[in-house]
């Protein structure tokens, strides 16, 4: 598709989005998936910057993320801030600890690269368990919203509106000729500096942008959940947004929202089996949606098995299966 179609078809789908959002009667459980969904889509698609784009792996980025989400209660409570000057303060908190990483790893790649961002993530971790007296310890912080954000319905609308923007953003950095060097330094890093670009100053760049980005996706996450604990900094939660983006497809723009998406309804209907009374072969399925996350670990893993470039690569194929079932049965037709 043409740049101008996918643009047509992406406002097509917010303006959907919205005016459901606004006007269907929607229940509230509806209205939490939904949220969820919008935010970690934000998430994936600022990890995909560095992970995508740049081609390096972080095992850190719950780190942008929880302190992002920290950072709008604790800045209520410290300064008393209105909530959308929480929400940027949150953004910038994250934007601050990129800064710092991207200086500590500026040098590494590969390997080095992921087991740094690994560490430096879990010193923040450690750090928000052992200070309980700012960040609460393992009893984490309630985080209250604006009265008029209350109803589930308008936090989701609320969040729509704010993910839109940031990812219209991010679709121009990555779009930008800034965002084209970036995807060059993957491609042959060594001929990009030989080209005469300082690639450590536009790799620093692309982690520091995916750090801000994910930290502005906790921002909006902890009033959402009205509560924020350490959890979000464990390197666990890094991992489940480098499943998203790779199921949805690295390097492919839109692949990573659709990755969120299906992690969300996926986890969401395997782990609602817990709640059945059905018996099926003499196993209670109840029991069986206990351990929700091995079969989201096989649904996973047989997605990447049949396409390594996940939804992306299945959408990317379906137009091309259908031009040659066309082309194939025209042939057939012919005398």
């Amino acid at each position: 598709m043409s740049a101008r179609t996918r643009l047509a078809l992406g406002a097509a789908a917010w303006f959907a989005s919205a005016l459901i959002l606004m006007f269907a009667p929607i229940g509230a459980y509806t209205a939490t998936l939904a949220t969820e969904a919008v935010i970690l889509s934000l998430w994936a698609v600022s990890y995909n910057l560095v992970y995508g784009y740049m081609g390096e792996i972080s095992f850190g980025h719950a780190a942008f993320f929880g302190l992002g989400a920290f950072g709008v209660p604790l800045l209520a409570r410290d300064l008393g801030l209105p909530f959308v000057l929480d929400l940027l303060g949150g953004m910038l908190v994250a934007a601050l600890f990129a800064v710092l990483v991207s200086f500590v790893i500026r040098r590494t790649r590969g390997v080095y690269y992921a087991v740094l961002t690994f560490v430096l993530a879990e010193v923040v971790y450690v750090v928000a368990i052992k200070w309980t007296g700012f960040t609460g310890g393992d009893n984490g912080l309630p985080v209250a919203r604006p009265a008029l954000l209350n109803p589930s319905v308008r936090y989701a609308l609320f969040a729509l509106v704010v993910v839109t923007i940031a990812i219209a953003a991010l679709h121009r950095i990555v779009n930008s000729p800034a965002g084209r060097v970036v995807q060059a330094i993957r491609q042959n890093e060594r001929r990009a500096r030989q080209i005469g670009y300082n690639t450590t100053a536009y790799r620093a760049l692309a982690f520091i942008l995916s750090g801000t980005f994910s930290g502005l996706a906790g921002a909006l996450y902890s009033p959402f959940i009205h509560f924020i604990s350490p959890d979000v900094l464990f390197w666990t939660f890094s991992g489940q947004v480098i499943i998203m983006t790779i199921i949805g497809g690295a390097g492919t723009f839109y692949g990573p929202i659709s990755g969120a998406v299906l992690f969300v309804v996926l986890r969401d209907f395997i782990s609602s089996w817990s709640a059945s009374s059905a018996v099926i072969g003499g196993v209670s399925v109840a029991s069986l949606g206990e351990h929700w996350p091995l079969f989201m670990g096989l649904a996973f893993f047989f997605i990447i098995l049949l396409e390594p470039e996940g939804i992306a690569g299945i959408a990317a194929r379906l137009p091309r299966a259908h031009v040659f079932a066309s082309s194939r049965s025209s042939s057939l037709r012919r005398p």
